[in-house]
């Protein structure tokens, strides 16, 4: 797709305006810019209500009441430019929404692999002389998709192709930016301001492999470590990080936003890095958990051999290929022995407080289990404010826990006492209706009439999917907790279908969009063992790092600062060496003799 504008004649225009900066500041007061627009076009059109709309659609370009000049001439016109593409963003938002849940792939969201894919495209960037970066979607061509830092990332890239196919004005480039945003804010993140324009280019764009971070750059050999567990050469990863970022034109701020936000998604893999394991408990959604683990935590290096306290093996899900190094968290794998008490001596809650109904989620997000067994396979997550209709509930040790309308158990009162769900009302029957998978293995009894257990008329099969346009649960009766479903068509329309009993259980599931159109089964990989990278380590011991981890680590604010300074540092990332970015080639870089930029040179690219 080709750029509404060309970049000269937008220079042209922030030229013009720079002149009227009476300041010298680079921006104008709201006033300022109101008068001059009104100026420009005397037609009435720019009145108070437009004017309002315009300034709240920049609010990441305004400071107090000054607008950054540069910033909003840009920003209007690669909202122009996104506007002219003709694609319809919110059918794509939502089309994109619908290919993230997954339970097939690591940890059942495709949300990280997504977002990996973005900041792969756009870490290439070099700004001494503009090469690599998110515009150009040069990660189709083989070089640098044989990158072995891009491994795994084809996954990504097919999973999108249909996507892109759908919306032929879009380019790969851009669609791979959004489609992180997308997956970035669908998981609690930042909500990040799309701005589409990027072009698709040819091979000769592919920037050199190797601008990607190092997990082990700089590392000594072997396997020595000082009396606080640093690896020896931890200084030099540390210089290295600041390297590749820098090379982009980012401080010591950004680069730490950039990683725990980033490290709070996703999860390392033998076969790709030869690293194993994910840096937080939850790997699908935005928190500040890396940050407080990294300072609140015990970590240990490991290599493929190392043997534990115990005697015992690293566990597998945090085990480092031969040859590679990382760290454990401890805190995981040795349990705190006055919490092990504490647990032990917790009672039961009283399952008569918690009977079936509606309930909201009060955590930040909580584990949907298989079994109503606490150990059992985690099969799902449900995020804070999400409504579940809890069709029954058990104690199961020190939990309460309720069994979800579209399968599943969640805990409504957690083993170590905590509430994660509150109740809102009784079951809904109107919430009910809808599409149903039968999972019973003996099928689902049909009947004439709902709240009797005798003369069914037949039997809709396990794996069956149907409809029902009407739910009723019964409330009084031997059948106490039953719900039954009518049939909206087929063979059996108007039949009662058994939906579930107290007795037997879930006998057919609510089919709920994004969550279960294909049906849960165990994710891989949820024993809850957490691993950080050398360069991960080395945010906790270089003090110019330590000092922005601590603040995103902090329990009041933090995850709201790094919610903030994330947004703004993977926007910046995701631009750099767009037409319309900030970010411009180094000036001081340039050849004095030619003007030329490093890398096109004829003296200094020898």
């Amino acid at each position: 797709m080709a750029a509404v504008t060309d970049p000269a004649a937008l220079d042209k225009l922030l030229a013009l305006l720079k002149k009227h900066d009476r300041r010298g500041n680079g921006c104008f007061r709201k006033e300022e810019l109101s008068n001059l627009l009104r100026t420009l076009d005397s037609s009435g059109y720019w009145t108070d209500a437009r004017l309002k709309v315009l300034f709240d659609g920049c609010q990441d370009v305004v400071d107090g009441d000054d607008i950054k000049i540069e910033a909003f001439v840009r920003g209007l016109y690669a909202e122009a430019t996104t506007a002219a593409s003709g694609v319809d963003y919110q059918a794509l938002r939502a089309d994109i929404v619908r290919l993230m849940e997954s339970p097939e792939w690591d940890d059942g969201s495709y949300a990280p692999l997504l977002i990996r894919l973005a900041w792969h495209s756009s870490g290439t960037y070099d700004r001494s002389d503009g090469s690599g970066g998110s515009n150009g979607a040069t990660m189709r061509h083989e070089l640098e998709a044989k990158d072995p830092d891009n491994l795994g990332l084809a996954a990504a890239r097919s999973l999108l192709e249909p996507v892109q196919a759908k919306y032929p004005g879009l380019s790969h480039a851009d669609l791979w930016i959004l489609a992180a945003y997308v997956a970035i804010e669908q998981t609690g993140g930042p909500r990040i301001r799309f701005t589409g324009g990027r072009q698709d280019a040819g091979p000769e764009k592919v920037p050199p492999n190797g601008r990607l971070p190092n997990p082990e750059k700089g590392l000594a050999d072997g396997f020595n470590v000082d009396e606080e567990g640093r690896l020896e050469g931890w200084e030099n990863s540390a210089s290295h990080i600041r390297e590749v970022f820098n090379r982009m034109g980012f401080g010591d701020r950004e680069i730490v936003a950039l990683i725990t936000g980033g490290h709070v998604y996703g999860r390392c893999h033998n076969e790709n890095s030869g690293y194993a394991g994910a840096w937080v408990e939850n790997p699908t959604f935005f928190s500040n958990e890396y940050a407080a683990d990294l300072i609140g935590d015990r970590w240990q290096a490991v290599t493929s051999d190392t043997r534990l306290s115990d005697g015992g093996m690293v566990p597998e899900e945090v085990r480092p290929s031969p040859g590679k190094r990382q760290y454990i968290d401890l805190t995981k794998y040795e349990p705190d022995e006055e919490e092990e008490a504490e647990k032990a001596a917790r009672t039961a809650p009283d399952c008569t407080e918690y009977p079936p109904g509606q309930y909201r989620c009060c955590s930040q997000w909580v584990n949907c289990r298989e079994l109503p067994d606490t150990e059992s396979s985690i099969i799902g997550r449900f995020y804070e404010d999400s409504v579940l209709s809890l069709v029954s509930v058990k104690v199961f040790g020190t939990a309460a826990r309720g069994m979800a309308e579209r399968g599943g158990w969640v805990s409504i009162i957690a083993s170590g006492g905590k509430q994660l769900f509150e109740r809102i009302g009784d079951l809904d029957e109107q919430a009910l209706i809808g599409r149903y998978r039968v999972i019973h293995p003996s099928g689902a009894r049909l009947f004439p009439s709902p709240g009797k257990l005798e003369g069914d008329i037949g039997r809709t099969m396990a794996g069956e999917e149907v409809s029902c346009d009407s739910v009723q649960v019964v409330r009084e009766g031997d059948q106490v907790g039953a719900l039954y479903g009518r049939l909206a068509s087929g063979n059996n329309s108007g039949a009662w279908m058994l939906i579930f009993t107290p007795e037997i259980g879930a006998i057919a599931e609510l089919i709920v969009q994004n969550y279960n159109e294909k049906p849960r089964k165990p994710i891989k990989g949820q024993t809850g063992h957490q691993m950080m990278l050398v360069t991960d380590m080395v945010m906790l011991w270089d003090e110019g790092f330590k000092q922005y981890i601590e603040e995103y680590a902090e329990d009041e604010g933090g995850l709201d600062l790094l919610k903030k300074d994330f947004g703004e540092a993977f926007r910046r990332l995701t631009e750099l060496g767009c037409p319309w970015s900030n970010d411009k080639v180094e000036p001081s870089l340039a050849c004095p003799a030619s003007g030329a930029t490093f890398g096109k040179c004829p003296v200094m690219s020898r």
